[in-house]
């Protein structure tokens, strides 16, 4: 796989667990009633998306002809 792909789609997925942590762990600890719980479930989900989304997601888009 193209090297430059592959540290997109990690940088995306860094993102990601960046900017959407706070609120996902609030969502999740108020609905699950365990932070404890919440902090692994995103943990384990962030884990998965820095293995997945380099690999599946960030793919070059065809040049339309």
């Amino acid at each position: 796989m193209n090297g430059s792909l592959h540290e997109h789609g990690r940088r995306a997925a860094e993102n990601a667990a960046r900017t959407s942590y706070g609120r996902l762990l609030a969502y999740l600890a108020r609905q699950w009633r365990d932070v404890a719980a919440a902090e692994d479930a995103l943990a384990e989900a962030f884990t998965r998306a820095l293995d997945i989304w380099p690999a599946h997601v960030c793919r070059p888009i065809p040049m339309a002809g």
